[in-house]
């Protein structure tokens, strides 16, 4: 339809008819529909929902990928024994209780993974506090500009709360008992060694990696759909994203 009446269009450019540059017009707006690209800019109220839609997406892909077994253990994000206990970890292993230190650190990423499916209230209540400057801000800024204005207002608050429900899952996981086990064994000769026997906050730190991870799959979710419109999955998102991403280009 559109090439109809763009050919109509050029056909009347040539012989003089009446109305050819509103024919032209007309095929142009036409064309960019079927192909996609937004001509209206949107609506504050579709801004707003469009870019919380999209952190949204982020959220629950991330949280689905990281609250599967393996999701952290077996992943880019798998959280490593703290720096400050690594000689510790070296020196038990020496000492030929590696078993421990290898359960220890399984207990720490399964901890991760298993306070991952607490975390979606936590992330949707920041969400719902955009504001729409914050969306404006967000909508002409570059990749990941959502994601990192969500850290950036969000992450102490998110930390703050996540925090007890990661307790909880270390403990059910035993990192504790891991944990003394191993320093109960190794901790005289460690420190006749002079082996550093450090102190961690391991629910802290286990809460921090876990944000980190999140904020991560965010920030790739909210990539994607900037930058291919296969994955603005709704309407909403087609709109909006596809008029700034068209401004951009």
């Amino acid at each position: 339809m559109a090439m109809k009446k763009l050919l109509v269009g050029l056909a009347c450019l040539t012989s003089g008819c009446v109305g050819y540059e509103e024919t032209i017009n007309e095929a142009i707006q036409v064309g960019q529909n079927q192909m996609g690209q937004v001509s209206a800019a949107p609506s504050q109220s579709e801004s707003v929902s469009a870019t919380r839609q999209a952190l949204e997406k982020g959220v629950t892909v991330g949280i689905n990928m990281l609250q599967k077994e393996g999701g952290f253990s077996q992943s880019m994000h798998r959280i490593l024994i703290p720096a400050e206990m690594q000689k510790m970890a070296q020196f038990a292993r020496s000492a030929g209780l590696g078993a421990q230190v290898d359960n220890f650190e399984k207990s720490l990423n399964r901890a991760a993974e298993q306070a991952m499916s607490s975390a979606m209230p936590i992330f949707k209540r920041a969400i719902t506090q955009l504001t729409f400057q914050d969306v404006v801000t967000i909508l002409t800024g570059p990749d990941q500009a959502a994601t990192n204005y969500f850290r950036r207002t969000s992450e102490q608050q998110l930390l703050d709360t996540f925090k007890p429900i990661v307790a909880k899952a270390t403990q059910q996981n035993n990192v504790g008992r891991y944990y003394n086990q191993i320093m109960t064994t190794i901790k005289p000769a460690a420190t006749l060694a002079g082996i550093p026997i450090a102190t961690v906050n391991l629910d802290e730190y286990v809460s921090q990696k876990a944000s980190q991870a999140l904020f991560t799959e965010i920030g790739k979710q909210e990539k994607l759909i900037r930058d291919n419109p296969v994955e603005r999955s709704t309407a909403l998102l087609q709109k909006v994203f596809g008029y700034y991403a068209n401004r951009k280009s």
